[in-house]
């Protein structure tokens, strides 16, 4: 997938009530929440930071779970991940609605595109705003062929 656009993104979806509780933290990291979202400090030092925001993605605006980490090696980088879409997803699933909450993620991320699977987040393989559902698909074939390849005994092997 190196040869893709980095740019190329593909959608996640997250059933509602999917967490019950939100992921341990190390102990040297804080969370800090604000109203518009939900930052993680590592070390007081701002590591990653998580909200959702409404997109109109499906000609109409839905919760979209935007993330933005600060450069960290890969391992610490699904941590953060579980640490901000745990928080995020609890407090969703409070908010009354039909509709479950999605994430953007590029098609060159595997290892964020994996955690988010591990925890639960299933692809979508439908009509957005920047896919067909035949694009959708295409993607996600190629996205699934280069998992195995990368992950040949699963995610936590």
């Amino acid at each position: 997938m190196e040869d893709r656009n980095l740019d190329n993104e593909i959608l996640m979806i997250l059933p509602r009530r999917t967490f019950f509780k939100a992921s341990c933290l190390p102990g040297n990291w804080e969370v800090d929440q604000d109203p518009a979202g939900l930052s993680v400090l590592v070390d007081q030092q701002p590591a990653a930071y998580a909200s959702w925001k409404d997109e109109d993605d499906f000609g109409m605006d839905r919760p979209a779970i935007l993330f933005d980490v600060h450069g960290c090696d890969p391992r610490t980088k699904q941590e953060l991940f579980e640490a901000v879409v745990s928080r995020l997803a609890i407090a969703y699933d409070q908010i009354p609605g039909k509709y479950p909450l999605y994430i953007r993620l590029s098609e060159a991320d595997l290892d964020l595109i994996a955690q988010a699977s591990h925890l639960g987040f299933i692809p979508y393989f439908g009509k957005w705003a920047k896919k067909t559902p035949e694009q959708s698909e295409k993607s996600w074939q190629a996205i699934t062929d280069s998992l195995r390849t990368r992950y040949p005994q699963g995610l936590n092997a």
